[in-house]
């Protein structure tokens, strides 16, 4: 990624493309590890993976409209409570394949967003990978400005995501140093001795 980016002292809602399953999981790493802010994130299926409200994750079930108008409220209060808090939000809604882009998605959802936690700046960024040989893949994000929600926040997701895809030099600050693949992981030489006994 770029150089670490400087976010306000009030609340933030930062948000994302969609494309990888993994996303929360840098997102946490940014936000919690490199900036200290304590993120959540709304969680359609909560309810299937409850292990993750360790991490800020909260319910917001599509079908279920008193959990989410409670969600709402938990945010509020943390927004006013909580020291530099942030709402990681996909607004593209749901998870989907890299290669559909960015997804067109409600334009009118983030000034309704901004009515309900007027005190909170907005920052996109976003997260493209690329597989530049299949034992390290890497995660690139990029950010962009803090604004003011306007109904324009598709077309800067869609600016900052064309240009990880860009090749270049690009200002680098690494969050975490990638593993070997698991072919590389699952060897068990070691242990062959042991099996021998049994052929």
């Amino acid at each position: 990624m770029g150089s670490p980016p400087s976010l306000p002292d009030g609340p933030v809602i930062a948000y994302s493309n969609h494309h990888h399953f993994y996303d929360g999981h840098l997102a946490w790493l940014l936000f919690r590890a490199h900036l200290d802010r304590r993120p959540t994130l709304w969680m359609a299926d909560w309810d299937r993976f409850p292990f993750f409200a360790a991490v800020g994750a909260q319910p917001f079930p599509p079908d279920d409209p008193a959990r989410r108008a409670a969600t709402l409220r938990r945010t509020a209060r943390r927004f006013r409570d909580q020291s530099h808090p942030l709402l990681v939000y996909y607004p593209e809604g749901t998870l989907h394949p890299p290669d559909e882009g960015i997804r067109t998605f409600d334009s009118a959802a983030a000034p309704r967003l901004a009515r309900l936690y007027p005190q909170a700046a907005w920052w996109p960024y976003a997260v493209h990978v690329t597989w530049r040989n299949e034992a390290t893949p890497t995660a690139l994000l990029t950010g962009g400005s803090v604004h003011d929600a306007d109904g324009q926040e598709r077309n800067r997701l869609k600016r900052l995501w064309h240009r990880l895809q860009t090749p270049g030099d690009r200002p680098a600050h690494t969050l975490l140093r990638g593993h070997w693949s698991p072919e590389e992981w699952w060897d068990f030489s070691f242990a062959s001795t042991f099996f021998e006994r049994y052929l």
